[in-house]
């Protein structure tokens, strides 16, 4: 019997561990927020990408849009040396006012990939 228990214990024990491995990597926040207003231009010259899981910047990063769908340059995607959590996007400049597009990817340090999309506003 106590070898029985041992056994359904182990079993539950690693469907757990199962699970939880194969979780992806979600999109918690962003900045500038998703779907949100900056009233005027960023001052600050990044995007940041917070998910819920580290991620690998070599295998990640995004694509910036303007409303009529041109793309705008961006730097070199980096984690943020503090939390690997935080993917950060520097900008080459400051954004005009207008309607924006990111479209993301992001591979997580157990090499799940994700991508996604979102857009924010400057001004108006």
């Amino acid at each position: 019997m106590r070898a029985r228990l041992l056994a359904i214990s182990a079993g539950i024990g690693l469907a757990l561990a199962a699970t939880e491995a194969m979780a992806h990597p979600k999109l918690t926040s962003s900045a500038p927020p998703s779907d949100g207003i900056e009233r005027a231009a960023p001052t600050t010259k990044e995007i940041r990408l917070n998910f819920s899981e580290g991620v690998i910047a070599k295998f990640s990063g995004l694509e910036l849009r303007d409303e009529s769908g041109k793309s705008i340059a961006t730097g070199t995607p980096a984690v943020d040396l503090k939390d690997k959590k935080q993917l950060v996007v520097p900008l080459d400049a400051p954004l005009p006012a207008g309607k924006y597009r990111v479209i993301w990817h992001a591979v997580s340090e157990d090499t799940h990939r994700v991508k996604g999309e979102y857009t924010f506003t400057v001004g108006n």
